[in-house]
């Protein structure tokens, strides 16, 4: 199993809503797998700056006139996929975002979709489910930083894990449950060898701590699957936290929950 997002961006949508664009280096096309369902969505949500909506649209969903289409209000990245409720994704499928919210000139709006691929070419094994988590957990530990973007609508401000702490036992395995985030943005992200180099991401949601701190354990524990990322203490070094934020460029702080592995 290994997870991905992609990041939908759009400057000034207006009330009537507007298609959006993937942002550098992702894409809207559901990567390939040997199956015909390469894997499910596991999480939308939005960062907008005004109240509006979203829409995501794919071919192989319900339908291309409303499909999955959820309200925002301003600066409140909520996943909108109820926990435990399987959406397929098709391989090669074609992903259309299209958002409405501020209309106020150089306002940057954000839509992050995350799936989960259970068998793609150079994914990583290093996920676990809630049942191998409770089974090995030893200590909890925190990963405490701030993020500092710098563009907008691109994941920047690359953290690596330490520069934050060496205190990481070494040659261990430490599963990342969530985050605690203290200041809105698109999304935070954790990429590196133990996720395929690929991007595990939590909504950057403020208010919401009772779920952005066990964002990865929820998700596993409800869609029965393994979506817990691992990462060992050797990679650090290579593994970095960053963030996607809009044309502010606030700085991200956040405290990462992490769980020493038996």
């Amino acid at each position: 199993m290994i997870l991905d997002v992609v990041t939908f961006s759009v400057v000034a949508p207006g009330a009537a809503g507007v298609a959006t664009a993937a942002v550098a280096g992702d894409s809207g096309i559901v990567r390939s797998g040997p199956n015909e369902i390469a894997g499910v969505l596991i999480g939308v949500w939005t960062k907008a700056q005004a109240v509006g909506f979203s829409q995501l649209l794919f071919p192989y969903g319900h339908d291309m006139a409303r499909n999955i289409r959820w309200r925002n209000t301003a600066n409140n990245p909520v996943n909108q996929i109820p926990l435990g409720a399987i959406q397929p994704m098709k391989s090669q499928d074609l992903m259309t975002v299209v958002q409405a919210g501020s209309a106020v000139a150089g306002d940057v709006e954000l839509v992050c979709a995350q799936i989960a691929y259970p068998d793609i070419g150079g994914g990583s094994d290093k996920f676990i489910d809630a049942a191998t988590l409770y089974s090995r957990i030893e200590e909890l530990v925190t990963i405490e930083d701030t993020v500092t973007p710098t563009v907008a609508s691109t994941y920047s401000g690359a953290r690596a894990f330490n520069q934050v702490t060496v205190s990481l036992k070494a040659n261990r395995d430490y599963a990342v449950l969530g985050a605690m985030i203290g200041i809105t943005c698109g999304a935070l992200t954790i990429r590196g060898q133990d996720t395929g180099n690929l991007r595990c991401a939590i909504p950057g949601n403020i208010t919401l701590n009772d779920s952005t701190r066990d964002y990865f354990k929820d998700r596993a524990e409800w869609f029965g699957l393994p979506l817990i990322p691992v990462i060992n203490a050797a990679n650090q070094g290579g593994t970095f936290i960053e963030v996607i934020q809009d044309e502010n460029l606030t700085a991200v702080p956040f405290s990462l929950n992490l769980a020493l592995l038996k």
